[in-house]
């Protein structure tokens, strides 16, 4: 089953996030001090960009591209007549992408690949990508299944700096 509240406006697979994972008994090991280092307990967790219920760190919570999505009246930033390619995306959009996050880097690939193939299948294509083979999902940054113990193709695990669904640029990066 897919959740439509887990395509971020900007093309971030929510379902990914440890701030949403967080939020189920399989991810309460997210919670723990050592993997959320010095980010406060309290409003860590978040049900999707276009959910009711998010993160408290402003940019989530005070999201400028979620809040120009709105206005705009578009479920995504695909829809936006500016997305059609790296070079014509918002400063906003571009910004974002390059911002030094690893999972920020293919938000434009993913906005292309949602307009290509449809919210429903490209959610459903996320959540796969985003599950051990044992079935437990993980986030971004997961090394290894808490479920089983597998390593799992996370960008924790990357050798790469750069997602190999994502060619545009390769700025300097860092875990969030």
């Amino acid at each position: 089953m897919t959740k439509p509240h887990l395509l971020a406006v900007c093309g971030l697979y929510c379902g990914a996030c440890y701030h949403y994972r967080a939020a189920f008994p399989d991810g309460k090991h997210l919670l723990d001090p050592a993997f959320r280092g010095s980010r406060p307990l309290q409003g860590y967790t978040c049900r999707g960009c276009r959910s009711d219920k998010l993160y408290i760190h402003a940019g989530c919570a005070d999201c400028q591209i979620r809040a120009c999505a709105q206005d705009k009246g578009l479920t995504h930033c695909g829809e936006c007549e500016q997305v059609d390619r790296y070079e014509t995306a918002c400063e906003r959009l571009k910004a974002f992408q390059n911002d030094g996050r690893i999972h920020h880097l293919p938000i434009l690939q993913q906005l292309d690949d949602v307009k290509r193939k449809g919210i429903g299948p490209w959610l459903a294509e996320q959540q796969a990508r985003w599950t051990c083979s044992c079935g437990q999902p993980f986030s971004w940054y997961e090394s290894v299944c808490q479920r089983c113990g597998k390593t799992l193709n996370s960008y924790a695990n990357q050798d790469s700096q750069t997602p190999a669904s994502d060619a545009q640029s390769k700025p300097q990066v860092q875990k969030e």
